[in-house]
């Protein structure tokens, strides 16, 4: 009888416990949008990053204080080929598939770089499950535009070889 007990919680545990997706930050769109919402009518918005894991990287050899830039990073090493000409989100690189950069502007948008395809599958789902519909851009072959008529926020997927960049303005 314990035998059969001990099983049965073991199977009630692995049923309702909360389902692991691997190493993968559970960062919503949903979470983001209202962060960008909350940034452009100037209020008091508090990023949602740290929430998720992820940690805030000083990039003080790159970036002076004054920079409105803020940088945040899961699983993320330095690219050490760096220059300042080049764009910032070549100033890091995955440390795994699940890596994920975060470029935040104060007053501006947010800038989401991801190397692995589970996480545009993640983010382009949750936008169309809340209206967004998908489109490719007039101006280049990899940008997908994902717009909502009622809304002014403006979401575009980059897509490059090897990493996916998420603009949200």
């Amino acid at each position: 009888m314990k035998r059969i007990l001990f099983t049965f919680l073991l199977l009630l545990i692995a049923i309702l416990g909360k389902a692991q997706y691997g190493n993968y930050v559970q960062l919503t769109a949903v979470e983001l949008l209202q962060y960008q919402l909350q940034k452009t009518r100037k209020q008091l918005a508090t990023p949602p990053f740290r929430r998720y894991g992820l940690r805030r990287i000083r990039a003080s050899k790159y970036l002076d204080d004054s920079d409105p830039r803020h940088i945040w990073g899961w699983h993320l090493q330095p690219n050490e080929q760096y220059e300042a000409s080049e764009p910032l989100y070549k100033l890091f690189q995955k440390g795994d598939l699940s890596s994920l950069g975060i470029i935040d502007t104060q007053g501006a948008g947010i800038e989401v770089v991801f190397w692995d395809k589970t996480y545009y599958r993640r983010f382009s789902q949750q936008l169309r499950n809340i209206g967004f519909t998908l489109s490719n851009s007039p101006a280049a072959t990899n940008v997908l535009q994902f717009r909502k008529p009622d809304t002014t926020v403006r979401v575009d997927v980059t897509i490059w070889s090897d990493l996916y960049i998420l603009k949200i303005e």
